[in-house]
């Protein structure tokens, strides 16, 4: 006889439940710069050197008069960066670039077209947050058709919720009449002006800003030897999911201005006395010795935190002169916009013209040194290749209708080319059959098949 089994129903137990923990979205932060340098083909080992040393991450440039042939302008400029551009298609000036920091993914944000008003460069920058970036040049002159090819430019963007950074040089004076429907325009498509100081040397507002759900601070313009044009440079932030990678940072401490006397009175005040200090075994006085200089080492001199760099600094950086330079080419401008002195200006002018004939002659030096040291052939031409080419840009992953289009167009047409035209074009002129081979179908022919026993 089986025993009935006691079926027993389970209780919620809430005391097993845990409050799960909710993740905020954290912000992204792009340090940008923006500048028409008006050439880089002269210009590019400083723009690269310049970027980095104010650690930025995007720098936009307009007017950069690279021809399409030019090959070494954007390999000069991809150091430390990938330099993306789109250059004028004939005559001479124009043309449009951004440098994009090497630990950033990016791809082609729009398909090249062109527009008779004006340039463009767009770029999609999908790490660590999704940020679309249209570099503009509009030629100095009358606004013709600026305002309705800039509506189609802006139309064609494919994600109209991404994050949007519109900046380069438009020569648009916005208190005149002239401006207020291009102003009409940009608000259309939520675009907000970045309020900046004068960013041409004639105290004119040229180079503009505007973004799209997203925020920036900490804007700067500083004038510079080599342009009209001012540099500008701020901070960009985009709201994005948390990222469980941490942040690599490094601790220093500035003991530049440690004294030594002052050093040595703070420790023998903090010192236990000498009494009780020599009652202590070994261990205990070796512990109360270290606590005492850590500790007054962090009074005088506490222990700061920065972010480590994602790319090594090239190797011609490491010059003894380029170092010494950057370091006072730092405190230069340091000095500069704390006081604002115009003859303080002038100190750092003087010392960023220095610094990029020096770090010129310095780059020189080293590809030099380096090229009469290499016996290997192959090395030998790469290192040539990497001086008048560029790396190739990422491939572009936005799919449009009309890609699509043609790469079923093209597959159907590959595959058909593989084929011979069997078919006749007038069926009615076709006197042999069109499969003269095949049999007629019987019961016995169907059996052996169904039975694998023959044809």
């Amino acid at each position: 006889m089986h025993r009935r089994r006691k079926i027993t129903h389970r209780r919620q137990n809430h005391s097993n439940l845990r409050r799960l923990r909710q993740t905020t979205p954290t912000a992204a932060s792009f340090s940008v710069g923006l500048w028409n340098c008006q050439s880089a083909v002269n210009k590019a080992d400083f723009i690269a050197s310049y970027a980095n040393h104010l650690s930025l991450q995007l720098l936009a440039l307009t007017e950069t008069w690279i021809k399409p042939e030019n090959t070494a302008t954007p390999a000069a400029l991809s150091n430390n960066y990938s330099f993306s551009h789109t250059s004028r298609p004939s005559g001479r000036g124009g043309g449009t670039g951004l440098l994009i920091a090497n630990g950033l993914k990016h791809t082609p944000l729009l398909p090249t077209n062109t527009y008779t008003s004006f340039e463009y460069h767009a770029t999609l920058v999908n790490t660590p947050a999704k940020l679309g970036i249209i570099v503009i040049y509009r030629p100095p002159g009358q606004m013709g058709e600026f305002t309705n090819e800039l509506d189609m430019l802006l139309s064609s963007i494919p994600d109209q919720d991404c994050p949007m950074l519109i900046l380069g040089d438009m020569n648009i004076h916005l208190d005149s009449p002239c401006s207020t429907d291009f102003i009409s325009l940009m608000h259309s498509f939520d675009l907000e002006q970045v309020p900046s100081l004068p960013t041409h040397k004639a105290g004119k507002n040229l180079d503009l800003i505007f973004t799209r759900k997203c925020d920036t601070d900490s804007l700067t313009v500083t004038p510079l030897h080599l342009s009209d044009h001012y540099f500008i440079q701020l901070n960009v932030c985009i709201e994005k999911k948390p990222k469980a990678a941490p942040t690599m940072v490094s601790f220093r401490r500035n003991l530049r201005d440690l004294s030594a006397d002052q050093y040595s009175s703070l420790v023998t005040d903090n010192m236990p006395p000498p009494d009780s200090f020599s009652s202590l075994n070994v261990n205990d006085a070796t512990d109360a010795l270290c606590s005492t200089l850590s500790s007054c080492l962090d009074d005088l001199c506490p222990l700061t935190t920065r972010v480590m760099r994602s790319n090594k600094p090239q190797p011609w950086l490491k010059n003894d002169t380029v170092r010494e330079l950057r370091s006072r080419l730092r405190a230069a401008e340091r000095k500069w916009r704390e006081k604002r002195i115009h003859a303080d200006l002038k100190n750092y002018q003087l010392l960023l013209a220095l610094f990029s004939t020096c770090l010129t002659t310095a780059k020189a030096e080293f590809y030099h040194s380096k090229i009469n040291s290499l016996t290997d052939s192959r090395r030998l031409f790469a290192t040539f290749n990497t001086l008048l080419n560029p790396p190739p840009p990422p491939p572009a992953t936005c799919l449009t209708a009309e890609a699509l289009a043609s790469f079923f167009t093209g597959k159907v047409v590959a595959i058909s080319s593989q084929f011979t035209d069997a078919t006749c074009s007038d069926p009615t002129t076709c006197s042999a059959p069109l499969y003269p081979s095949t049999k007629g179908i019987n019961k016995e022919r169907v059996q052996k098949s169904l039975q694998g026993t023959g044809k």
